[in-house]
């Protein structure tokens, strides 16, 4: 209630900000064209690649931008497609990629969507993020999840769990990301609430 209408519509955006000394000082804000709460990652190519959505301005488009210079700019690459009858504003939130050993590109999604409602939805990219899958359901109810490539080269999904057992849980991938083993629960002590 501080600022007027005109000065809330310039702020809507989706921004990052830059320390290059650690955390000590930070720069201006700077468009990052998409938002998605566990930001960007870094390919085995060196560029950034960021899965998430135009809140607030453009087309409000779902895909990935990527960075050639260290995350100071950043492009629009490719959207990621919507199943039939989704709606990717009201259904589709909270994406986060990881690169597997063959070069592959997962991203998984937040579904809200009436179809497989609460479970995370997948889609793939072979060719560095240009083009990608139609998302699918993996069979995990749970979201959002956040993705890590370990040492192994095995793929871990954690993810917050909504219904008893309330709390975290974990998944495993041995094969890039195409099948995940069964849950690991992480807490299952956490405070209930609805979806």
């Amino acid at each position: 209630n501080r600022i007027d209408a005109r000065q809330r519509e310039a702020d809507l955006g989706q921004w990052m900000i830059r320390s290059t000394d650690g955390g000590v000082t930070w720069s201006a804000r700077y468009s990052s064209i998409v938002n998605s709460p566990h930001g960007p990652i870094q390919l085995s190519d060196g560029r950034l690649l960021y899965a998430g959505k135009e809140l607030w301005t453009g087309e409000k488009r779902m895909g990935v931008c990527e960075s050639l210079d260290d995350g100071q700019t950043w492009r629009w690459l490719a959207s990621i497609p919507a199943r039939e009858g989704d709606d990717v504003q009201k259904g589709y939130h909270e994406l986060h990629a990881v690169e597997t050993t063959d070069g592959r590109i997962i991203v998984q999604i937040r579904n809200h969507n009436k179809t497989n409602a609460g479970e995370t939805l997948q889609t793939e990219s072979t060719d560095g993020g240009k083009t990608w899958s139609v998302p699918h359901p993996i069979g995990v109810w749970g979201l959002p999840s956040h993705l890590l490539r370990l040492r192994s080269g095995k793929l871990l999904m954690t993810y917050g769990h909504r219904r008893p057992p309330f709390g975290n849980q974990a998944r495993v991938s041995d094969d890039g990301g195409k099948t995940w083993s069964e849950p690991m629960v992480i807490s299952g002590d956490g405070a209930g609430g609805a979806d």
